[in-house]
């Protein structure tokens, strides 16, 4: 009688243990909010070599690994479960990681532009990471903008505080405040904080014109606040009039959009 109830004891262990390997391989780490133009994701199967593109929809969850790539005006935000997020702007790259592992990294930004706002949890927010080719920003603020080069880091603070490490020296990071930038260059410590003007950035993370991206992506998006955060939205209005023909106004393009706004100065 003893013997069969330890036999059925371990085998209990085994499967709970069985299935706690099985949810961790499949962990999510975020959720697709919202798309639109051109974006692609990547993702590696058990037991292949090279990542292979996938279909996705809005809702979809992403996992550890996956890999996002926005072009020319691709736009993805990401939604956290404590509801936080991060818009991908064009031209990016970023890889999703296991937000259950210690310090919890929402991704690595390779290169590109994003724009994250961090909810607070028992009045602060909660304690997040960014990592990036030159730099490690550690999340205590709940509203910043990354730009990512493979040279060169720049972090710009619009509410709270980030603290902003090089690789090559993490125990000497600086704290940046609300209005304040730094920059982080291959091989050096950051910069010395200094201001940067409300709104600099504002223009780069406003949702691009509603268009349904190759890969899969919302039929239109919508601001959720001043700052540019997306949420996903239903597409222009049916009785939304037609766009005027003839020559674009001064300073457009032929497509109508305003032209693309400059990468931030070096100030």
């Amino acid at each position: 009688m003893l013997a069969t109830r330890v036999s059925y004891l371990l085998l209990a262990s085994v499967a709970c243990f069985a299935a706690i390997n099985a949810q961790a391989q499949t962990l999510v780490s975020a959720r697709i909010l919202s798309s639109s133009g051109p974006v692609e994701i990547q993702r590696r199967a058990q037991g292949q070599a090279t990542a292979v593109k996938i279909t996705y929809r809005v809702d979809d969850e992403l996992l550890a690994g996956d890999v996002i790539k926005t072009f020319k005006n691709g736009r993805l935000v990401l939604g956290l479960s404590d509801g936080s997020q991060a818009i991908i702007s064009e031209q990016t790259t970023v890889e999703i990681t296991d937000l259950a592992k210690s310090p919890r990294t929402i991704f690595n930004l390779l290169r590109g532009k994003t724009r994250i706002k961090i909810e607070k949890v028992g009045g602060r927010p909660n304690p997040y990471r960014v990592n990036t080719p030159t730099a490690v920003i550690a999340v205590r603020g709940t509203l910043f903008d990354v730009f990512v080069t493979q040279t060169e880091t720049q972090v710009f603070v619009h509410e709270g505080e980030v603290a902003v490490s090089s690789l090559v020296a993490l125990e000497a990071p600086v704290i940046l405040s609300p209005g304040q930038r730094t920059r982080v260059l291959q091989t050096q410590s950051p910069e010395t904080p200094s201001p940067f003007q409300p709104g600099r950035n504002d223009d780069t993370f406003k949702p691009h014109p509603p268009d349904q991206g190759p890969y899969g992506a919302a039929p239109g998006e919508r601001g959720a606040n001043g700052h540019g955060m997306g949420q996903p939205g239903n597409g222009p209005n049916p009785g939304t009039p037609p766009p005027p023909t003839g020559p674009p106004p001064p300073g457009q393009n032929g497509s109508g959009k305003p032209p693309d706004p400059l990468p931030p100065d070096n100030d």
